[in-house]
């Protein structure tokens, strides 16, 4: 399987990452072809190992994200006509194998793979957010900005994120991060990720459940900072001041 981490030529080509990368050639920008999901779909459940199947298919979407300077909307696009399909039955499991057992935490009691609750990419998204963490570049942040704004953060990307990228870049002293490192992100580009986070996700921020916010992330919100030496969380005064630290 290839993934963003190995060498060219190193792994056996993911059969996922063609039509996915196809998607950005589309003469249509705005949506998906129906025939790729669907071709997705059926690469999975007639695969001998779903699970495994399910992983490349997230992977080259991420790999597809990671390499990606044009327009999201063909991959925000496909990720909600795959949520959309209706529940699947793998078919081509052999039974009694391990294949078949791993697949049992993925179906429902029918048997069937429900897409409006997958991907499971949670681990596969943090795996790929602290690669991109490393780089000069993220368009993969700059996707799960627009992910959190087109779910309004009912997604696997949650608001929180944002005042994370809020706290971590706009409650500095100084120009200077506070350990530099050569393989670490510019500076410009820190300050010009942070503002997409703010226009892409301050809203949702502010519209999320402040009490489900504090009974998960209490320590972080009243964790004190260099420009927010106080213990009082998401207040109006520190919206002001990020608003400063992007030039609002």
């Amino acid at each position: 399987m290839t993934t963003i981490f190995d060498g060219q030529g190193s792994n056996p080509l993911n059969p996922f990452s063609t039509p996915i990368q196809a998607l950005l050639t589309s003469s249509s920008l705005s949506s998906a072809p129906d025939e790729t999901p669907a071709h997705l779909v059926i690469t999975v459940i007639t695969s001998s190992d779903p699970v495994h199947a399910l992983w490349e298919l997230w992977d080259a979407f991420f790999v597809t994200v990671a390499s990606s300077v044009t327009s999201h909307g063909p991959l925000l696009a496909l990720l909600d006509a795959l949520y959309a399909h209706p529940p699947t039955r793998p078919n081509n499991v052999p039974a009694g194998s391990d294949e078949e057992r791993q697949l049992c935490g993925y179906i429902q009691a029918e048997g069937k793979l429900h897409w409006a609750v997958l991907p499971r990419f949670s681990e596969q998204w943090r795996d790929f957010v602290v690669w991109q963490r490393r780089q000069v570049l993220s368009p993969l942040s700059v996707f799960s900005a627009a992910l959190l704004k087109a779910t309004r953060g009912k997604g696997e990307v949650h608001p929180i994120w944002v005042f994370y990228a809020c706290r971590d870049v706009l409650e500095r002293e100084g120009l200077q991060p506070r350990e530099p490192k050569a393989h670490r992100m510019p500076l410009e580009q820190m300050w010009a990720l942070t503002a997409t986070w703010v226009r892409d996700g301050s809203r949702v921020l502010w519209e999320a459940n402040h009490e489900e916010l504090r009974r998960h992330w209490a320590a972080a919100l009243d964790d004190k900072t260099e420009l927010w030496p106080r213990e009082d969380g998401l207040t109006r005064e520190r919206w002001r001041l990020w608003g400063r630290g992007c030039g609002f």
